[in-house]
């Protein structure tokens, strides 16, 4: 999957400013995480797939079109044993500490969506929660906060 989605951020890339590009990736980062959360246990629900194009129209600069290709392309390769350290850690260079405390609570935002939190989600949160250096009772705050 990291290499799908390394082409397709080169591609998406390749013919920004420098400015627009170190947005572009931070924006696609974060999108590739919910992603990845959302793949968790296998599959993205309908509800889990609202949520994720809600955060990413909401929150980033990214359109319809976008948005469905960069999830297409997740979907296509479901190999959860990459790293996630070359997403966090862009956003732990660029995100001050209350930007990454709301990528995770978006993270458990999207977990939440289909109204069933699998092991693994939670899991993979709770991992993307420490590669962000999130403290601890942040990262229970958010879960709290998105399940309400």
């Amino acid at each position: 999957m990291i290499n799908t989605i390394k082409e397709y951020f080169e591609g998406l890339l390749a013919n920004s400013s420098d400015d627009n590009k170190n947005n572009k990736s931070l924006e696609l980062a974060t999108a590739v995480l919910m992603i990845e959360i959302s793949l968790a246990d296998d599959h993205i629900d309908d509800r889990e797939r609202d949520e994720i194009k809600k955060q990413m129209t909401t929150g980033f600069d990214l359109d319809d079109q976008t948005i469905q290709e960069l999830i297409e392309a997740a979907e296509k390769e479901v190999d959860h044993s990459v790293s996630l350290y070359e997403f966090t850690s862009l956003l732990n260079d660029k995100l001050p500490m209350e930007d990454r405390v709301a990528v995770v609570k978006n993270l458990w935002r999207i977990a939440y969506a289909d109204n069933v939190l699998d092991k693994y989600e939670e899991y993979y949160i709770r991992k993307v929660a420490d590669l962000l250096y999130v403290a601890h009772s942040d990262f229970i705050k958010s879960k709290l906060d998105a399940a309400n």
